[in-house]
């Protein structure tokens, strides 16, 4: 986390004072970056707090063989349960370390009345997202580890035509990520195909009527080989579109069986934005204190500000369409031949692609500030209106003059040469802004912080910026070492994959408490906390942080998607005009691939990492892409003659009728292979029930091997510890339980236990559990310890997982031993 260069002594000191306060389990470590003058806190936290936020962030991880195997959320009073609990350093990858470590940052709340300058925090706002927002904080982001980002480097980036590491991309850049690479390279390999046919096609094209066949030439005019190839050309473009979609849920079912992302949960149970606000009430779920905000707020801020914002940004585009057809009509007029006759009549093309580049660019800015002011609870909900918003202006964006000429011009020849502007002019623009230009933005911002190394500077001057700080959260502590080397090396992109790593945690701890200008902030603090006194400096060697915090923020994958997706509409809905369009995406994509890589490797800081199951809304998107290229390429060979001079005689009505017919006809093939290819490959169905059922079985053995033990309440008489000769610990309520619905009894009766009230001395609202220890028991006795009632435990143990379905299910539980003692009806209902 670093600050604004000269920022004040005093807020700093109170943001201290929030994470001692609210959150004592982040060790912070203030530093003060003497090159660039702005101070750095760098924060981390224990083993144990990481596993409990892995619990908390329902990170799946490996089970032991005798546990059933496979993947499982994390549970930390069961840990002993998982595969490699004791490796401290490699149980949870970085990634995941680092995004435990910023859910808690992020779920640093007010409790009310709380005031930072002119700021003033509501009740249960969060803090440091507001911080950032009003430039408080400057920026918040995980250091590189030099190691990992090396091996990248090399079987990644600079491996042009060797498979994707897609293991290595997640255990680097999280699922979220990872998964958009699986995509891209699993697109770029299907287009293959089509762009094998469409080279073919236009080789075809290539010949004049002279050089044809003989047997070409002597077909009759009205069916010709060129109207074959438009409509077979087009038919195989919608069935491979959707051969291709339904190849990729497959795939990506497995993606996320494999990384444990698939079948997430509800998202009641997951916490809401950090940017979403609301008044807070008491959530029916949790029982917890949480932000609502009102769907009529959303509503009318939806239909009085969204839909007019859009409407009015649609119209602009449709009005520099017309702009840009205008002006090309006009030079047309001016130069119609002569030396520079091609230049005229291709500048009107590059101009019009480069206003769509432009249009998009701020239209971007707006659907993101329309969709905060929206303010949707959860993320997923908030990126999928944002998709929506995107993908409803960017296709209009870039398909209309398309549109336009095919179907209002009705001009083939004029069709393919924008189609063929726009698909080349836009890829070449998204290249050099993806890579090229945040990698030489980044190099002058290095030079205009005065952090590029030069020759005439000493690095061998020791302060307290000579030790670079490693990112590796499980050691629970930056590393030190050798600073200079360091970050020339990764300012240069030559790590030594060598380099090692602390390998104790305490020693790193200690060598950082001795180090000038370093401060530790957490567990026992003093009262009087202090920052490190300013050192600004021009002969000090840069540390990691200050080279990073130099580079672009990788914003996230919707630009990626986006491209990708107007990409797939340019190749499925007009490739027929255009026979090359699949091709040209291929080698974009080839490249795509490795400029995305340098873009994350070399020009941003390290994303946090983000969970998904799969591609999420744009599956939806590309779904619609592939019904509507149905419609337009049938549209397209009927307007344009093709299936009339291949089934002469066919005029008016009966002309449009087949049309209309082959429409429905390739709409109901699409369906069909949609609906006979399962989503989820049926290995992955069966190791996941395999998976389930070993594991049921484990638990079964586990209890029959355990004595019945006893659960009670403190102040019952003594005849209840004769009921079982192991007491274990006891439980005690007070006050009345709430009664609760019939079903609660019902399930008691069918299950193997008995109710007896009022036979023991308890006091109203105890109750006493006689019962075998298996793990969903004392996660139930747990829960009661932890709240105020049986519905509240019940809600917890349901929100757990897996005992969901034997809580809605008593009468299915493995509790021969079971009895329930209650002293009063209301208990016996509960």
């Amino acid at each position: 986390m670093t600050f604004p260069p000269n920022a004040e002594d005093a807020k700093l000191m109170w943001i201290l004072k929030q994470l001692r306060e609210k959150a004592p389990q982040i060790i912070v470590h203030v530093r003060h970056h003497a090159r660039t003058e702005v101070f750095g806190f760098y924060m981390t936290t224990s083993y144990e707090n990481l596993l409990k936020g892995a619990e908390n962030l329902g990170i799946r991880k490996p089970l032991k063989k005798e546990y059933g195997g496979g993947m499982k959320e994390f549970s930390f009073d069961d840990q002993d349960f998982f595969e490699g609990i004791q490796n401290e350093h490699n149980f949870l990858t970085s990634q995941e370390r680092q995004s435990i470590v910023y859910s808690m940052i992020n779920n640093l709340r007010s409790t009310g009345n709380e005031h930072f300058g002119e700021i003033e925090f509501r009740e249960g706002q969060a803090i440091i997202p507001t911080l950032l927002t009003k430039g408080i904080i400057r920026q918040v982001f995980p250091l590189h580890n030099s190691d990992n980002l090396m091996e990248l480097r090399k079987g990644w980036v600079n491996a042009f035509f060797s498979p994707q590491p897609l293991n290595r991309i997640y255990e680097y850049f999280g699922v979220k990520i990872a998964m958009y690479f699986a995509y891209l390279g699993h697109y770029t390999t299907a287009l293959c195909i089509p762009a094998l046919i469409g080279f073919i096609m236009w080789l075809v094209e290539g010949y004049d009527q002279k050089d044809k066949p003989e047997l070409l030439q002597n077909l009759d005019e009205s069916m010709t080989f060129d109207d074959w190839c438009f409509v077979g050309f087009a038919l195989f473009n919608v069935l491979w579109a959707t051969l291709y979609l339904e190849h990729w849920k497959r795939r990506s079912a497995e993606l996320a069986y494999k990384w444990g992302t698939l079948d997430k949960h509800d998202e009641f149970i997951e916490d809401p934005r950090p940017f979403y606000t609301g008044e807070l009430e008491v959530s029916s779920v949790t029982g917890r204190l949480e932000p609502f905000y009102p769907v009529w707020k959303r509503n009318c801020f939806r239909y009085f500000v969204t839909v007019p914002v859009v409407c009015i940004s649609l119209v602009i585009v449709f009005v520099v369409m017309l702009a840009n057809f205008y002006l090309e009509n006009l030079i047309n007029q001016l130069v119609s031949s002569g030396e520079y006759a091609f230049i005229t009549k291709v500048f009107p093309k590059i101009c019009h692609a480069s206003s769509i580049f432009a249009l998009d660019r701020m239209y971007t800015r707006v659907a993101y500030w329309l969709n905060d002011m929206e303010n949707y609870r959860m993320q997923e909900a908030y990126e999928n209106h944002l998709i929506i918003k995107l993908v409803l202006f960017q296709f209009v964006n870039s398909f209309l003059s398309l549109f336009y000429i095919a179907f209002y011009l009705q001009d083939m020849d004029l069709l393919r040469q924008q189609l063929m502007a726009l698909l080349i002019v836009r890829q070449v623009i998204g290249n050099v802004k993806e890579a090229l230009l945040p990698y030489l933005m980044w190099h002058l911002r290095m030079i205009k912080a005065g952090l590029i190394i030069t020759a005439a500077e000493s690095p061998e001057k020791e302060s307290s910026e000579q030790t670079p700080l490693d990112n590796n959260v499980a050691t629970g502590a930056p590393a030190p070492g050798d600073s200079t080397e360091s970050t020339e090396n990764l300012i240069n992109g030559n790590l030594d994959p060598s380099s090692k790593l602390n390998e104790e945690v305490q020693n790193e701890k200690a060598s950082l408490k001795t180090e000038s200008g370093l401060k530790n902030v957490g567990g026992d603090l003093p009262e009087n906390l202090e920052l490190p006194t300013r050192k600004p400096s021009s002969n000090l060697s840069p540390s990691q942080a200050e080279v990073e915090s130099t580079m672009s923020q990788y914003e996230d994958t919707f630009e990626d998607y986006l491209e990708m997706f107007i990409q797939f509409g340019y190749v499925t809905l007009f490739s027929s005009a255009f026979p090359l369009a699949a091709l040209c995406a291929l080698l974009n994509n080839v490249i795509e691939i490795r400029s995305d890589a340098f873009k994350l490797c070399m020009t941003c800081r390290r994303p946090f990492g983000q969970r998904v199951e799969n591609i999420g809304t744009w599956a939806d998107a590309l779904m619609l892409m592939g019904v509507l290229a149905v419609i337009v390429n049938c549209a397209l060979i009927g307007i344009f003659g093709h299936v009339r001079r291949m089934v002469p005689g066919l005029e008016g009505t009966s002309y449009l009728l087949l049309i209309i017919i082959l429409e429905h006809v390739i709409l109901a093939v699409k369906m069909w292979i949609a609906y006979a290819i399962p989503d989820i490959p049926r290995w992955v169905a069966t190791e996941m029930s395999r998976l389930d059922f070993l594991r049921r079985e484990a638990f079964k053995k586990i209890e029959s091997q355990q004595p019945p033990t006893t659960l009670q309440s403190q102040h019952s008489s003594p005849s209840n510890h004769s009921r079982s000769s192991t007491p274990i610990h006891s439980i005690a309520r007070s006050n009345s339980v709430p009664a609760t619905s019939s079903s609660s009894s019902t399930c008691s009766s069918n299950s193997h236990s008995t109710v007896s009230p009022g036979e023991d001395s308890m006091s109203a609202g105890e109750i006493a559990f006689i019962t075998r220890p298996t793990t969903f028991q004392n996660s139930l006795s747990e829960s009661i310890l932890r709240h105020r009632n049986i519905s509240e435990a019940m809600a917890k143990i349901e929100a757990d997982g897996e005992s969901s379905t034997e809580l809605k299910s008593c009468s299915q539980l493995p509790l021969p031993s079971t009895t329930i003692y209650a002293s009063s009806e209301t208990d016996k209902n509960q």
